[in-house]
């Protein structure tokens, strides 16, 4: 495992160790909770989106996480009824997450979204 981390921090970059992702969905039709999922990151955050039970979560069928720079960087398919959705988001910085109908091409809600933790390299 170490040799791993090792290798691709050479490649890759900084490691975070206890990554953090502040989000506020207080107002939010969709999104209940947004939480890392991992106790250590590179260059991306793996997290754990928990969906809200109201109708407009039940029309999402994707997420897209969208980069400060604008660039959608990953993509999520959420199956009808799904509750937990695993998301990567990029490390030590602000994005976006668009939760749309992949159907008709609506979005139904933005979710900005921060990751921090503690950057060793």
């Amino acid at each position: 495992m170490a040799t791993i981390v090792v290798c691709s921090l050479a490649v890759g970059g900084c490691l975070t160790l206890d990554p953090t992702v502040t989000a506020d969905t207080s107002d939010s039709a969709v999104f209940e909770r947004v939480a890392p999922s991992e106790s250590w990151s590179s260059q991306r955050v793996r997290a754990k989106a928990t969906l809200t039970s109201s109708p407009s979560a039940g029309n999402v069928s994707k997420i897209t996480v969208v980069a400060a720079s604008g660039t959608s960087f990953s993509t999520a398919s959420i199956d009808p009824g799904q509750t937990n959705v695993s998301l990567e988001l990029p490390a030590n910085e602000n994005a976006t997450l668009v939760a749309s109908d992949a159907v008709n091409g609506t979005t139904i809600e933005k979710l900005n979204v921060t990751t921090g933790g503690d950057t060793l390299l």
